[in-house]
């Protein structure tokens, strides 16, 4: 983002619920289909942003955000840009096992997971570094191409997490002190190392309610 451009207004959304969400499975990288409840939250965020002029629509090329992401393009006539650097944090062989397995075969390293974040690997997976700044080039990229504008963003929590922390200039340490609901919005001012969390977590429109934006 070039200083002194107009700033993008990025509404950074995480994908609705899935089947592995409430198995308590972990996704990662892998896949697993919107519940009942997933694709109501879908049209529920349909039904809060109608009335945001979206530019574009871009999101992960996993299934559950590309599912929550289409109708959202659909009502405005887009077509969904997939964004390779918005997937899921790689968990590796974690992955497709629920939590109670892998804290009994692999409990140390989820206990780090929990309690230092910043410093674990999952067995052939990611680190939060890798995955903050592969987010941050896909969102500065965004940014630029949309000065002046204001676009949607689907992408995960753990992607999510690591981006807003990185726009605020919060350590990853601090993952766990922010939550990401399924289908939550964000607001984020695109502004270069201007930019800034407007909102956070915003699940207003979960419950019935309209949403606004703040301010």
């Amino acid at each position: 983002m070039v200083r002194g451009m107009p700033a993008t207004l990025v509404y950074l959304i995480r994908h609705a619920e899935t089947v592995w969400n409430v198995e308590r499975r972990i996704q990662g990288s892998l896949d697993a289909p919107l519940t009942e409840r997933g694709r109501q939250q879908v049209a529920c965020l349909v039904a809060a942003l109608r009335e945001v002029p979206l530019a574009a629509l871009y999101a992960s090329p996993l299934e559950r955000a590309q599912e929550t992401a289409r109708p959202l393009a659909a009502a405005r006539g887009l077509a969904v840009v997939p964004v390779d650097d918005l997937r899921e944090i790689d968990q590796g062989e974690w992955e497709a096992r629920r939590l109670d397995e892998v804290r009994a075969e692999d409990g140390e390293r989820l206990l780090a997971w929990w309690s230092a974040p910043h410093t674990v690997r999952m067995p052939g997976g990611e680190t939060l570094d890798e995955v903050q700044a592969r987010a941050r080039r896909a969102f500065d990229t965004i940014a630029a191409r949309h000065a002046g504008e204001a676009v949607g963003v689907v992408a995960h929590g753990g992607v999510n997490k690591a981006l807003v922390l990185g726009i605020m200039g919060a350590p990853l340490a601090a993952y766990w002190r922010i939550r990401q609901n399924n289908a939550c919005i964000n607001l984020i001012e695109a502004d270069g190392p201007a930019s800034r969390v407007l909102s956070l977590n915003d699940t207003m429109h979960l419950g019935g309610h309209a949403w606004h934006p703040p301010g």
